[in-house]
């Protein structure tokens, strides 16, 4: 495969996977503002809550709330019975898969820098605003068995598929490096998920290739 194909293949591999991650991202309510509220598309009816330690008013605690699926905790800081300040909120996706955020809270938004598992094989580490990835962060794709701590966020950006950059309400945006499971990566300007304006192109046998994107069509 020469050159020019494997470019052109590299970035159709690229938008694809962007899709199926943001796929992910709707499954999992991250994927735009009128869904970020609620961290599923259509959220279980919760059946009770009870403050099984602490204080869930002001102060330290643990909220569990009970849902369809199982048992939602928050275990953390609140400010007017709002999570608050920093926390581990876990959360069931499925009756057999967890989610979950440990990070920063500002009255029940995610807000700050923080670490979001989708409770399959996606994982977020990095910095958000009003519930949505804003600022410098890196998402993970693929991960497998995932534990807090498991692997330092250097390991997984040389060894996992990845996006790390900068990221605008919830999107690729700004700067940032897209790698590939084999070591090929693109670095360069990102715009809406998508490859905008200079960037390069790292193969795996050590070449290069400068190129210029607009709004993901390869101009050269």
């Amino acid at each position: 495969m020469n050159l020019q194909t494997k470019r052109m293949a590299g970035s159709a591999r690229s938008r694809t996977l962007t899709s199926a991650a943001l796929l992910m991202l709707l499954a999992a309510g991250l994927a735009t503002p009128a869904l970020a509220q609620s961290w599923l598309i259509n959220p279980p009816a919760q059946l009770g809550r009870e403050c099984a330690y602490g204080d869930c008013e002001n102060g330290f605690g643990i909220l569990e709330i009970r849902t369809e699926l199982g048992t939602n905790r928050y275990e953390g800081t609140f400010q007017d019975g709002e999570f608050h300040g920093h926390g581990r909120y876990e959360i069931m996706v499925s009756r057999s898969e967890q989610a979950y955020y440990e990070g920063d809270w500002v009255m029940g938004v995610r807000e700050g820098r923080g670490t979001y598992w989708n409770g399959v094989s996606n994982l977020y580490i990095g910095e958000w605003r009003n519930d949505l990835r804003h600022g410098r962060g890196a998402y993970f794709f693929g991960v497998q068995d995932w534990k807090p701590n498991r692997h330092s966020e250097q390991w997984l950006q040389n060894n996992v598929e990845n996006y790390t950059g900068e990221f605008v309400d919830d999107l690729y945006q700004g700067y940032g490096t897209y790698r590939w499971p084999d070591g090929e990566r693109y670095e360069g300007e990102f715009y809406a998920n998508e490859k905008h304006g200079n960037g390069t192109f790292y193969y795996s046998t050590g070449t290069r290739r400068e190129q210029y994107w607009q709004y993901g069509r390869f101009i050269r």
